[in-house]
């Protein structure tokens, strides 16, 4: 949760956008099996066999459940909040996509924020079906939605990193990559929300891992 002047007035709690149960399922997969695939109905009533490896998400920048790397930490040239971070994205590698994904979507979430569905810190679509890998560490690859600094007033592209409030408690942020049957969503600089409802018949599974950071 961000503590830039505008934030608490600006967010709207509002009607339950669709694609919320998505959410709400990867959400309750990310608290119970952080880092372990998201199961879909299909793969809950007929597990996989064990020889097959599960969809999963990685980083060689912290581990599932750890601390995120200090240059995480939001920073904007204007000062617009007193977070004065690196702002560079960790790397993000995964492997075992499920049969037939076209692309990927990356979505990272603060449920912790005291904003109904959290803070959106990263938004990331048209990931080709063919990529392992995000980058991160400044590189902005493939279409960037919109997140919620952006919707806050904050110019900002790309990753917007953690800036909670300096009260030492711990934020979690949940990491969670969506394999798609489609090579791409249509719209320009889409919302969490939006996207959510955009790919929810899409989705052919995904995985989740989660980073914590706190402030001092």
């Amino acid at each position: 949760m961000p503590t830039p002047a505008s934030a608490t007035g600006a967010a709207r709690p509002g009607r339950r956008p669709r694609g919320a149960g998505l959410a709400a399922t990867v959400l309750a997969a990310a608290l119970t099996l952080s880092g372990a695939a998201a199961a879909t109905p299909a793969a809950a009533s007929n597990p996989a066999p064990a020889h097959l490896a599960p969809f999963t998400l990685t980083s060689p920048d912290f581990r599932d459940g750890g601390k995120l790397p200090t240059w995480t930490e939001f920073g904007d040239p204007a000062h617009q909040t007193r977070c004065n971070g690196r702002n560079l994205a960790p790397e993000l590698d995964w492997r075992n996509a499920p049969a037939g994904t076209r692309s990927y979507v990356l979505l990272v979430n603060d449920m912790d924020a005291p904003i109904a569905g959290g803070w959106h810190h990263w938004v990331v679509y048209d990931i080709p079906g063919s990529a392992g890998r995000l980058k991160g560490h400044g590189t902005v690859e493939y279409t960037q939605g919109t997140t919620s600094w952006q919707a806050n007033g904050v110019p900002v592209v790309g990753w917007g990193g953690p800036c909670p409030p300096a009260t030492g408690q711990t934020h979690h942020y949940i990491f969670t990559l969506y394999a798609l049957d489609t090579p791409s969503v249509p719209g320009d600089a889409l919302s969490y929300e939006q996207l959510l409802g955009t790919i929810d018949p899409a989705v052919l599974g995904s995985t989740v891992m989660i980073g914590t950071f706190r402030l001092p």
